[in-house]
């Protein structure tokens, strides 16, 4: 054989193994992408400050971990929030326990703080179809039990962009379809998850102790890029980064959600609740000879 024909062989070969490779990657199942999925999926965890415009409201965290048999997605936000001429202090956790093909298994949603606490959990049925069985519970009532039938892969809202950032390097078009477990409406909601815009992102991932200030500040910062997610009627603008992990989030309201060190997130929002709770309790003063009534609340 002559060194033009292996050549030609050869680069034949070539051609043939990127067009089996491209059919592999671009036709395949939704099941083999999610295998690929939780194959992918690294353990970290990362904190969040929550703002209403320049005040810090809140602080949340977000980790995932796995095994060899199960990935696990756990978060937390605690806070204050807005109701009506009231504030909210709130606290909610969440779990989520899926298989390593990324197929959910069970969840479960605390929430307490100033409302009666309840609870949330969800265990997918497998049988002839996938149904997800839903109980609430709530202090001093009846649990509720309702089952849904999962047309798609069932995600909680943190975790949803798995699928779609974990599979390839993303691209602007992108999307990927899966049903979101919507905690407010007790409902599986069948969504398609779009990849709209990327830009970069300056995320402080260590901090200092400013004496001055009292406060804990940006140490160092590092550039991410990031990816915004949207769906359909969605309030909520989502950016995430390669892993498919949550950067930023806003929504119409004016709340924001931004990736920031521990102490940014916790310390400082822990400091500013022992401040707020001392001005609240505060004893009265005076001025002149009229007494001043300080409203007193429990933090």
């Amino acid at each position: 054989m002559s060194r033009k024909t292996i050549g030609v062989v050869i680069l034949v070969l070539w051609v043939g193994a990127l067009a089996f490779l491209y059919n592999r990657t671009t036709h395949q199942t939704l099941d083999q992408r999610l295998t690929e999925v939780g194959m992918r999926v690294s353990p970290e965890t990362f904190y969040y400050s929550l703002m209403q415009g320049d005040t810090q409201v809140g602080a949340a965290s977000s980790s995932v971990d796995t095994s060899k048999t199960k990935v696990i997605a756990a978060d937390m936000v605690r806070g204050r929030f807005p109701a009506g001429k009231d504030t909210l202090r709130l606290e909610a956790r969440s779990e989520a326990r899926f298989t390593r093909g990324m197929r959910l298994h069970d969840f479960v949603i605390r929430a307490t703080g100033d409302l009666t606490p309840f609870q949330i959990r969800g265990v997918m049925q497998e049988g002839e179809g996938k149904t997800l069985r839903i109980t609430t519970e709530q202090q001093g009532e009846r649990a509720i039990t309702q089952e849904a039938i999962a047309d798609a892969p069932v995600f909680l809202p943190t975790v949803a962009p798995l699928p779609l950032l974990l599979t390839r390097a993303p691209e602007i078009g992108d999307s990927v379809n899966v049903s979101l477990f919507d905690p407010m409406s007790r409902a599986l909601k069948n969504v398609t998850l779009h990849i709209e815009a990327d830009s970069l992102f300056l995320i402080a991932d260590s901090a200092a102790f400013d004496s001055t200030a009292n406060r804990w500040v940006k140490a160092r910062q590092d550039s991410i890029r990031g990816w915004r997610i949207t769906r359909r009627g969605a309030p909520l603008t989502a950016w995430v980064d390669r892993a498919g992990r949550l950067i930023a989030a806003s929504e119409p309201g004016g709340m924001t959600l931004i990736r920031t060190a521990f102490e940014i997130a916790f310390r400082n929002f822990q400091a500013e609740e022992m401040q707020r709770a001392r001005s609240l309790n505060k004893p009265a003063g005076t001025a002149g000879n009229k007494k001043r009534v300080v409203s007193q609340r429990k933090p």
